[in-house]
């Protein structure tokens, strides 16, 4: 499948060392790793904060629900955070003109009225919001209905979350894994795949999460993108690319 260059992550994250989940607990070693879990625990909420946090021009007040967003993703596997529609600012479930309106508001006037997603609408991740945005939103839209809109990770400009339905590693390693977790119960494991589109990878289902293993010989710097179909047929793409390695 010939994936959109739009899809395709454009600046890479800061990566961590995955634990947890991926990582089984061996006898001698309980001790320290009540310790990481630990410091995971609090590099999770401080990474919840940065990643929850509103835009001074959108809003002043904490996202809804934070408390229980934070506490959803607490117990995740480090460098876990949610994901966002790209492109949806008004976090409708839909990419479409009504958002391309939003943006050329907020481009012009700074008017952020209506926009709950500001992460949203960075569509060249370049970590401001300008006119480029709005042609790339543009291109989006010229073909018509978006079918798979892609998902993001980099909400540092600030995301409500008002759709907090899934959630991912932003990077990994060659060798490495990108879990994907459902935070919505309505999906599942059983009603809802991942398979891969593009990219040195393999997928699998661990419990209620499915498991994006990268290849140990994939060259840093590629890309992996993978295809999300939520029940309903509600389909996504998310892309992540491969870091260094140390």
């Amino acid at each position: 499948m010939n994936v959109p260059q739009w899809l395709k992550p454009t600046s890479r994250s800061s990566y961590r060392r995955p634990k947890g989940l991926l990582h089984p607990v061996v006898g001698h070693d309980r001790a320290k790793i009540r310790h990481s879990r630990a410091k995971n625990g609090l590099a999770l909420i401080l990474a919840l904060l940065a990643i929850l946090r509103v835009a001074p021009a959108q809003q002043s007040k904490q996202p809804p629900d934070f408390e229980k967003k934070r506490e959803a993703i607490r117990n995740f596997e480090s460098g876990v955070v949610p994901l966002f529609v790209l492109g949806d600012l008004n976090e409708d479930g839909a990419v479409d003109q009504e958002d391309l309106k939003l943006l050329r508001a907020f481009v012009a006037q700074k008017n952020a009225a209506g926009i709950s997603c500001m992460a949203a609408a960075d569509l060249n991740e370049s970590h401001s919001i300008d006119a480029k945005d709005i042609e790339v939103l543009e291109r989006i839209l010229k073909p018509g209905k978006v079918a798979s809109p892609a998902l993001s990770s980099r909400a540092r400009l600030g995301c409500d979350f008002k759709n907090f339905f899934i959630a991912a590693r932003p990077q990994t390693r060659a060798g490495g894994a990108v879990p994907i977790h459902f935070l919505d119960p309505r999906f599942t494991t059983q009603n809802s795949s991942v398979t891969l589109s593009s990219g040195p990878a393999t997928i699998a289902k661990a419990g209620n999460e499915y498991v994006v293993q990268v290849a140990r010989d994939a060259p840093s710097g590629s890309i992996v993108t993978v295809l999300i179909t939520l029940a309903g047929n509600r389909k996504y793409f998310y892309s992540f690319s491969i870091a260094p390695g140390p």
